[in-house]
């Protein structure tokens, strides 16, 4: 039996690892959203050059060792909340698709999200049951 996990990775910290960008520590028993894994696919087809392409395809397949998390009606229905909740605290701005989608699959999972991009701490303070956890 596989452990659960203990983090949610968003597509910036699998960024941050094919850039070389510098990342703190990551939980031992990771999942991600099958967002994540859209985000990073659209990043391999729009790649400019052959190098990046390969590059980047490696990224992908690395996140889908992860065992990808699907939407499900309840992860549609954290989101619609998470919506709801930023545009009453005024942050529907800094508030990406992608980024709620990935934030309502960690809270319906009660997973914190593991990133590097501060548009999560927005969503979090906005709707309290996000965690955030920033590497």
């Amino acid at each position: 039996m596989t452990a659960a996990p203990t983090g949610l990775l968003d597509t910036s910290v699998f960024i941050a690892n094919e850039t070389g960008r510098p990342l703190g520590e990551l939980p031992e028993r990771v999942a991600v959203s099958v967002i994540t894994i859209g985000e990073l696919r659209l990043g391999v087809l729009v790649a400019p050059d052959a190098e990046r392409r390969a590059r980047r395809a490696e990224t992908l397949a690395l996140a889908r060792t992860a065992d990808p998390v699907p939407i499900s009606e309840a992860v549609m229905a954290a989101w619609a909340q998470i919506v709801a909740d930023c545009r009453v605290a005024g942050v529907t701005r800094t508030v990406k698709l992608a980024d709620a989608l990935i934030a309502a699959t960690a809270v319906e999972h009660g997973l914190p999200v593991v990133t590097q991009d501060e548009d999560f701490d927005a969503i979090a303070a906005a709707h309290p049951r996000l965690s955030v956890e920033r590497v």
